[in-house]
């Protein structure tokens, strides 16, 4: 079970799996099937990919963790034709969409930033239980030195919507905080650079809240935040 749990992407795994079947017990076969259904497609595809343009033959961690999300996000009510585009789309964007070799947005992020641009409701079912995602999540921003990235959006995201007099924890979500806005590849490494990139989510969420409130918050501002990278790469500490 340790040797399993060394790659960190298993551990990210597991924590989707629990936070699945939790929402299950309150969801239904019908959330069950849709998300089962999303990760097995999004990783035949990434696995078709890969051994296909790459000539590699890998276990699809990363793509099982973006069906998670993308599935456990959309509303599971939703017509299926909408999840396999949208699963599709974070994928492929992992492949196309790249700076200096790397891609550029959280591919699940990618997928539901345009299920929120034709008005699929976000419903965040995989949200199931904030104490077991915030334990997690801190070992896991820990391990990955993202602390500088959670403590900057906190702020900023903190900050202005009080200015607004509202409880900022009273609509945040955590598993944006600690699962989505920490993804290794796209959010950079650096104290600073990680303290910069938590903070533009963090006055993107509220632009973006305040501006244009038909629209997903979180996975806007974590969208705009991504197309920042480019200029974020050139921040070393």
């Amino acid at each position: 079970m340790s040797r399993l749990l060394e790659d960190k992407k298993n551990l990210v795994i597991f924590l989707l799996a629990v936070l699945f079947f939790i929402r299950v017990a309150q969801a239904g076969l019908n959330f069950f099937f849709w998300v089962l259904g999303g990760v097995l497609c999004v990783a035949v595809l990434d696995f078709f990919i890969q051994r296909i343009f790459y000539k590699k033959t890998i276990f699809p961690a990363s793509a099982i963790i973006t069906g998670f999300i993308v599935a456990g996000v959309m509303d599971y009510r939703e017509n299926w034709l909408w999840l396999i585009t949208f699963l599709s789309l974070a994928v492929t964007s992992k492949h196309t969409l790249k700076f200096n070799k790397k891609h550029i947005f959280n591919p699940a992020c990618f997928g539901l930033f345009f299920a929120a641009l034709f008005k699929i409701p976000l419903t965040w079912n995989i949200e199931s239980n904030i104490f077991l995602i915030i334990i997690v999540g801190m070992y896991l921003a820990y391990f990955y030195k993202k602390i500088f990235h959670v403590v900057g959006f906190l702020v900023f995201f903190s900050a202005l919507f009080v200015t607004q007099g509202m409880n900022p924890f009273g609509i945040i979500s955590w598993f944006f905080t600690f699962i989505m806005l920490i993804e290794p590849k796209t959010s950079g490494y650096g104290k600073l650079r990680g303290f910069i990139f938590g903070a533009i989510a963090g006055i993107f969420s509220f632009l973006i809240f305040k501006f244009f409130p038909g629209y997903d918050f979180f996975v806007c501002s974590l969208f705009f935040t991504c197309l920042c990278n480019p200029i974020l790469e050139r921040i070393k500490i």
